[in-house]
């Protein structure tokens, strides 16, 4: 018989305490939880939660990622990027949705498309580098334009 596994956004299944330091890549099933140091990719289908007391230096992979501390690497998401008011980033965001609040510090290049919900995030990984296209075309219309 097979063991259906619980939703894991629900509990911690693996954490990085304050005081600990982690070096090695990871892929966990569930939430990912770093108060402490980690070097490494992580890799989950659940949530990662880096507290304001976390440190990683790596890429974070998973659903959900809540950055609350430092992150100096690419963030991947699947649903959502959610960057607290105390969070530090200096890499890239590729989700389909991110949430900043007043006073987050970000270096890095920002994606948010519903594409990446449905191919994935491995053509993002894949590719070399990023272009921004802008439409020269485009025309901004504004109040204070019609007079």
């Amino acid at each position: 018989m097979k063991e259906s596994l619980p939703d894991g956004s629900a509990f911690i299944n693996t954490l990085v305490g304050l005081g600990s330091s982690v070096k090695g890549d990871t892929s966990v099933h569930g939430y990912f939880r770093v108060d402490g140091d980690y070097h490494g990719a992580v890799t989950t289908d659940g949530r990662i939660f880096v507290s304001p007391t976390g440190r990683v230096k790596g890429t974070l992979t998973g659903r959900d990622i809540v950055i609350g501390g430092v992150v100096k690497g690419d963030l991947f998401a699947s649903e959502r990027i959610t960057l607290l008011a105390t969070a530090l980033v200096i890499g890239n965001l590729f989700a389909p949705r991110i949430q900043m609040e007043r006073g987050v510090l970000v270096e890095g290049y920002c994606c948010s498309t519903p594409q990446i919900r449905e191919e994935g995030i491995l053509p993002l990984r894949t590719q070399k580098s990023y272009t921004l296209k802008i439409d020269r075309r485009a025309v901004v219309s504004t109040p204070l334009s019609h007079g």
